[in-house]
This record gives structure tokens, sequence and C-alpha cells, in this order.
């Protein structure tokens, strides 16, 4: 049978419902949008940052040593298997005449190469290429001074040649580079000069590359449980270097005070000899020799004095510290976390608001579709008549569905893949130095466009079109009967319904009667507010964490943390007790990296002791539930919320948590703290002595 005029049928139903046709598509192209857009900017900024970081050769873990790296520290982390590893030197300076902190690295070889943004790379020790954050402040050719520490300093001048920018495959974020040991304490800039710039003869900095992770996606879980191995082995390979290497940096100069004071023991017994024979002389000789012999006591006094400083020195000096990295966890690369989590977090909305979008589709194309279907209804009768089968009726509303949801599925695609995808990247990255999201296509994601938009436009065609055309086709040629009248709850309600006018009461029997309609609308515009609301509500409650954080909970300006070795305790002191300075309390602070169960990211834990009930009006500790204020107690630990979720802890409950020694404490916590922003433990000095056996002392 020829179907010349089934096919004109078609085309005449498209052309003759153009609102109906792009009502359907535009649905569909608005959820295919949304939802491939919200789940490929996550692997599209992945995989960017994956190639980026693969192309610098960034490391997979670094080592810092507080004492610098010994020639047996570099030979047993040259002994690990499938790596590579490349040692170099940093120090944190200040730029001359501010509080900037600038952290100024020897430029790597191979590892963690550094992204020439213009200029060149410094090739002598009076060069320096700069983050290329700071090129509107300076220019080639202009010359740097820093500030450093004379007892920390290592940089062997001050002052250098700009001659490059560049960006770093370890710190991305351009303004979150973390903490820092100079200046105002918060690390701004960063810098590379050549390894001779430094004047040290041991290097401070070690990264490594492991030969199995480099074909890894470094943002996917088996990549993070790898990195976790290898980070728990290079911990235990480096357990035993700190009291190694004490010893190596105390064992020569003990020696050479040993002999020194031997020397002084042996001088002395000389003078002393000298006195006893000077007193068997003539009382006009002994007075010539006494001279000789005050000046002799008096330079073993002074010998005496510096051997007593430098002994000092050498009992005050502690066990160094050698500390693995990731890339997240690595001083200055919280630009890192901060984007791996934006990436996953986008992949998850991208969970809920399209599911949404296709619903709402679903919806008004079920009713759109039962209208249509109703409209054709004598169309289809003469099909029928002509001896087209049900089948072939059937696929012309299938036609119609597919068609129009096809298209707007395309253009969603297409949008989704190269517009709204490169919108929201360029919004999360705005603040990391990667440059332009790299844009891919994905058929997975599209494939899953085309079902949503089968089963919400072509499904709905095909099941109303199946039960309208059960009935002959000379029921079908007349007029579809009316539905049969009812009277709907209100009516019989009668002194309600009688005081309703005539509008209010067709209104409501549509209402009732046809609930399909009804239920399309509640939904539709539930749901479309549901994302309304949700967007600014999220965007509300993210732009007021650190007000909230910073101002309500831990209103604080600063903390302090106090140096041992410093010479400058008295002048701190009278700066904290000056004008200056409305109101301090003393406090014990430490900091614990921490793996808690089915994580693979270590936690930061900040712990915080008071020798009093509370922080005063420092922190608020308030309670995550009723908000209370809470009180410290001596049999018990407060814990922030986020912190107390991933133990699964309440109060009244306890955990185990290990220390900087590795060994693990049980600990039962009081109360749960609310805290927006991360992980602390706040506990009296009495609860700290317990929980660890060790005695506190006030560092900050």
């Amino acid at each position: 049978m020829s179907k010349k005029t089934y096919w004109k049928d078609i085309r005449k139903s498209i052309g003759s419902s153009k609102g109906r046709f792009l009502s359907i598509m535009l649905l569909m192209m608005l959820g295919a949008f949304a939802f491939v857009a919200l789940k490929v900017t996550g692997p599209d900024m992945q995989r960017t940052a994956s190639d980026y970081l693969k192309k610098q050769n960034a490391m997979d873990l670094s080592v810092i040593a507080s004492y610098g790296f010994s020639e047996d520290d570099v030979k047993e982390l040259d002994s690990i298997k499938n790596s590579h590893v490349e040692y170099g030197y940093l120090t944190d300076v200040t730029i001359k005449n501010t509080d900037d902190a600038i952290r100024v690295f020897s430029k790597s070889k191979k590892i963690s190469k550094y992204e020439l943004v213009s200029g060149s790379y410094p090739k002598t020790s009076d060069e320096i290429a700069l983050a290329s954050t700071m090129k509107k402040k300076y220019h080639l050719g202009d010359t740097i001074t820093f500030t450093q520490s004379d007892e920390q300093g290592i940089l062997k001048q001050t002052a250098f040649r700009v001659v490059g920018f560049v960006n770093s495959s370890e710190l991305l974020s351009k303004s979150s580079l973390g903490t820092s040991s100079a200046g105002n304490g918060v690390l701004k800039y960063y810098a590379i000069v050549p390894e001779s710039a430094f004047d040290s003869d041991y290097y401070t900095i070690a990264r490594i590359r492991y030969d199995d992770l480099k074909d890894l996606n470094p943002f996917s879980e088996a990549y993070k449980e790898k990195i976790a191995q290898k980070e728990d082995t290079l911990d235990d390979l480096l357990s035993d270097n700190p009291s190694q290497r004490l010893k190596e940096l105390t064992s020569k100069p003990q020696a050479e005070i040993d002999n020194s004071q031997a020397k002084i023991d042996e001088a002395k017994k000389q003078l002393e000899s000298q006195k006893a024979m000077l007193a068997q002389l003539p009382k006009e000789q002994q007075l010539a020799a006494q001279s000789s012999l005050e000046q002799a006591q008096s330079q073993i006094t002074e010998s005496e004095k510096q051997i007593k400083v430098a002994q000092g020195k050498i009992d005050a000096m502690k066990e160094p510290t050698y500390t693995t990295y990731t890339r997240s966890t690595l001083p200055g690369g919280g630009g890192y976390q901060t984007y791996a989590s934006s990436t996953s977090s986008i992949g998850s909305i991208g969970n809920i608001f399209p599911v949404v979008l296709y619903v709402v589709a679903a919806l008004v194309t079920f009713t759109t579709m039962t209208r249509f279907v109703d409209e054709e209804r004598t169309n289809s009768g003469v099909l029928k008549a002509l001896g087209y089968s049900n089948s072939d009726v059937i696929k012309k509303f299938v036609i119609y569905g597919f068609v129009a949801s096809m298209t707007g599925t395309i253009l969603g695609v297409l949008g989704g893949h190269y517009v709204l995808s490169r919108v929201i990247a360029e919004i999360v990255i705005g603040d990391t130095t990667l440059g332009s999201t790299n844009l891919y296509f994905y058929w997975s994601y599209t494939l899953i466009a085309v079902v949503f938009a089968l089963v919400s436009a072509v499904l709905p065609a095909f099941i109303i079109a199946r039960k309208e055309l059960s009935e002959k086709p000379s029921q079908l040629l007349l007029p579809k009967p009316p539905v049969k009248g009812s009277k709907i709850f209100l009516e019989r309600l009668a002194f309600i319904w009688r005081r309703l006018s005539f509008t209010h009461k067709v209104t409501a029997r549509n209402i009732f009667r046809y609930k399909q309609r009804m239920l399309m609308t509640i939904f539709g515009v539930a749901g479309s507010v549901a994302l309304l609301f949700a967007g600014l509500g999220i965007q509300s409650s993210l732009g007021k964490i650190i007000d909230n954080q910073f101002s309500r909970l831990m209103p604080y300006d600063m903390i302090v943390v106090k140096n041992d070795d410093s010479s400058n305790q008295k002048e701190l002191k009278e700066f904290l007790d000056s004008d200056k300075v409305s109101q301090y309390q003393s406090i014990y602070l430490s900091h614990l990296t921490e793996n808690i169960s089915d994580l693979s990211d270590k936690q930061d834990i900040s712990i915080m002791v008071s020798q009093v009930k509370d922080f005063g009006d420092f922190i608020h500790l308030k309670d995550a539930k009723t908000g209370n204020n809470l009180s410290l107690t001596d049999d018990g630990v407060i814990i922030s919320e986020k912190l107390a979720s991933l133990y699964g802890v309440e109060a009244g409950d306890t955990f185990d948590l290990k220390d900087q020694d590795g060994q693990k404490r049980s600990i039962k916590v009081s109360a749960v703290a609310e805290m927006n922003v991360g992980h602390y433990l706040f506990m009296s000095q009495k609860a700290y002595e317990k929980i660890f056996n060790d005695g506190v002392k006030d560092n900050a």
C-alpha cells in the first residue's frame, strides 16, 4: 500500500501544531541541556587537569624535612621501587617593606615542572621567575627584594631580577595558597630560582613520582586508594629517620663540646697546679705572675660560658619532622582539593536537577500528547478506514513525539557539551591557574539523554495512542462522547457551593474532574519552583558559611603560635599586653592528620585545649542540634559536627584516634558542636592529659 497520504498527514499534523511541537522540543532540549552539561563538566575538568598534571609530571607524593635530608635519607628515598625522586629547596620569605609572604622554590627539572607563561626560566643565581598572579605588580627586568630570617634564611642573596612568570603544577589556586612561616602568616605568592641561589648543604623537599600511577585519573577512587597505600608505606619507611637525623646532627657538635670541655678541665688542672707552684715562690714573684693566672682564669670562664650556650642549643634541638604530602595536602595545595571537590559536586547536582526537569517534561508531554491524540481522533479513524493498521496509526504519534523530542535532545546535547559546560567550568576554575577547560564529547551521557527523551515523550505518545485506537474506525469517526457527569466533593458541601460564582464553579469542576491536568500543573509548578529555590538556597547558604563561621562561631582575629626557640617572647608578651590588642587568651593548639575509614583522603584535625571551661569570646561552642552554649568537661571532648558525622558518633559515644606518635587513643564525646568549616576537637587541660597521658603547655 502506498503511504504517500500517510506521510502527508504526519507532515500536516506537525505543521498545524507548531506550538505543541515546539513545546515538546524545548522541554526535551532544556532537560538534555542541563543533564548533559552537569554530567560532562566534571569529567571535562578532570581530564583537563589530568592532562595538565601529566604534562607537567606533577608529583604524587612529596616529603618535606624540617632539618633537610641527609645522605642516608636520600639513599632511602632513592631505594623506593618503581618511582622517580627529585630533590629541591624551598623557603618562605617576605617581600621587602611588606608583610606579603612568598615561597621561593628551586626550579624543578623533571617532576612538578613549572609552566612558563611569559619571559624565560631563571638560569643564574640572581634571576627569578614569579607566579603569574604577580604580572600586574612586576614586569620583566624589574628587581624584587626579599627579607629573610637571619637564623633560617637559606637564600644566598635577597635581590633578584625578574626574568619570567610561571604557573605551578602543585599550587593551582591563585589566591588560597595556605599558611606561611613568614610575614603575616598567609602565603600570597610563590617564585622559582635556580638551585645555585640557595646556600644549604641539605635538600628540604623531595618529590616522588610513581610509575604505576602515571596512567590513572588522579581524581579517581583507584588513584586515591593507591596513593593512600603508598603514603602509609612511605610514612613507615621514614618512621625511624627523625631520631637518626637528630643523632647525626648532634653527634659531631657534641663531640666538639666534649673535646673542648676536656681541654678546659685539663686547663683547670694546669691552672691549679700553677697556683700551687706559685704559692711556694717569693711574694714579689707571686705578684708578677698573678695577672697571667687571672687572665687564664678569665679565658677558662669565658670558654665555659660558650660551651654552656652551645650545649643549651644542642639540648634544645628537637627531633626533625619528615612530613609526607599528597597533591591535596601539600602546603598551598588547597586549590587541588577545591578543584577535585568541585568536579564531584557538579556531577552530584547532575543527579538531581535534570531528573526534576525530565519529570516535569514527561507530565507536560503526557498531557500534550493526550490532547493531540484527541484532536487527531477523526484522522485516526479515517486512516484505519483506509486500511492502515493500528501500528501505522500509532507510529504516526510515535514519530511526532520522536521527531520533537530528538530534535530538542540533539540541540540540548550539543549545547550541554559545548556551551553550558564551558560556562560552568569557567566559573569553577576562575581562581585556578589551569586555563580554559578542554571540551569532550561523551556518548554515554548522550545515550542516557536520548533514553530520557524516549521515556518522556515517545512512550506517552505510544501508550495514549494505543489506548485510543482500541476502538473501531466507525467509533473513531464520531466525536468522542463526553465524560460521564459526576459531582465533585465540593458540590456536596452546599453551604460552600451555593456561595461560589459560576466562573469559580466551572474552575473547581475542571480542576477536580481533569485530574491529569491538575497533577501536571501541581507537579510542574512545584518542580520548577523547587529547582529555583534550591538554586537560590544553595547560593545563599554557601555565601553565609564563612560569615557564620568566623563572625558568629569563631570571631577571633588570628591565632599566634609561639616559637619555642624564639628569643622574642618578652616582646610578644609586651605586644599582647599593649593597647593594640583588645583581648587574648592562651591555649594549646596542635594538628593531626587522620585516616578515617571509608575516606581515601586524610583529614586535618585541629586540637584546641583551654585551661578554663570555655574559649571566652573567641570561640562560641554551641550544640549542633539545640544551639545551646557548651562548656568543656574533664571527662570528654567537644567534637565538631562534620567530624562527628565522619566518625559516626554522637554525645556519649567513643571513637579511636591516632596521636602524632601513631598510638591509638580512645576518646569520649561529651558534645557535638556546630562548625561550618574544618574539623576540631575542643577539650580541657585535664581531659587532654587524661586522653594522651601527657602534660600540656599553652603554645598559642
